[in-house]
């Protein structure tokens, strides 16, 4: 786990002062009161009860102690993250229908060497033949016809601000933003404020990628003497 990541977790023990939450991963952290929510809370419960799931953003991990906060995950990385792990379940209850009795130990061969199984289903999509492994010959052709579905696609959306004082000022933005990501669009919003959006599948990759760019964007900027700023669209 790195910090800044969001992870799902479902909670354990609640008290005044911590919660014990355990990750899919079944490592155990914690989220301290003031990173349950802002302000005082005055019924812990109404945030975290046991077995409740919860999505948390790691604040950082030492010698596998995970600090995680409730409080600074978004309503959009929630969504997101929650939208996956009911895709993740629809998916196991496919492979339950497809190998019957044989599907936990399917399930399990693959989880050995895959974070889940939408993560082979992608690799799949990619090479084909990786299903050989995995999958019984007689299921092949019903696990392909999972892999032609349109996985969906996620959508990040960021407001921009770009200013450049200079007499060339114009030919410096386009300049700035010159990006070779085909998901990657740019629009104009209004004098020296844009959107970004980046189309991917897999919403952790996609965000790594976007902060990428944005780092390329503003060192560009910075090259071309323009103030640049980014925040993520809540």
């Amino acid at each position: 786990m790195e910090e800044g990541d969001i992870v799902l977790c479902t909670v354990k023990e609640v008290s005044n002062t911590a919660t014990t939450v355990k990750l899919e991963t079944g490592e155990e952290g914690i989220i301290i009161s003031s990173e349950i929510a802002p302000g005082r809370i005055k019924f812990m419960r109404q945030y975290v009860i046991p077995n409740k799931k919860v999505v948390c953003k790691v604040l950082g991990n030492s010698n596998g102690h995970l600090a995680l906060s409730l409080r600074r995950v978004s309503s959009r990385e929630k969504k997101e993250v929650m939208e996956n792990f009911k895709q993740e379940q629809a998916m196991k209850m496919c492979f339950k229908q497809i190998f019957g009795e044989e599907s936990d130990r399917v399930i399990q061969g693959i989880l050995e060497d895959f974070k889940n199984i939408q993560g082979f289903i992608s690799k799949a999509r990619e090479e084909e033949d990786i299903l050989k492994k995995y999958i019984p010959k007689d299921k092949l052709d019903a696990i392909k016809k999972i892999l032609e579905k349109k996985k969906k696609s996620h959508e990040l959306k960021y407001d921009l601000s770009l200013k450049c004082l200079e007499e060339d000022g114009l030919n410096r933005i386009k300049e700035v933003f010159k990006e070779k990501e085909p998901e990657l669009t740019i629009s104009y919003i209004s004098a020296g404020k844009f959107k970004a959006k980046l189309v991917v599948e897999d919403f952790k990759e996609g965000k790594k990628k976007m902060s990428e760019i944005l780092e390329r964007i503003e060192k560009k900027a910075k090259e071309n003497k323009c103030e640049f700023f980014a925040s993520e669209e809540k």
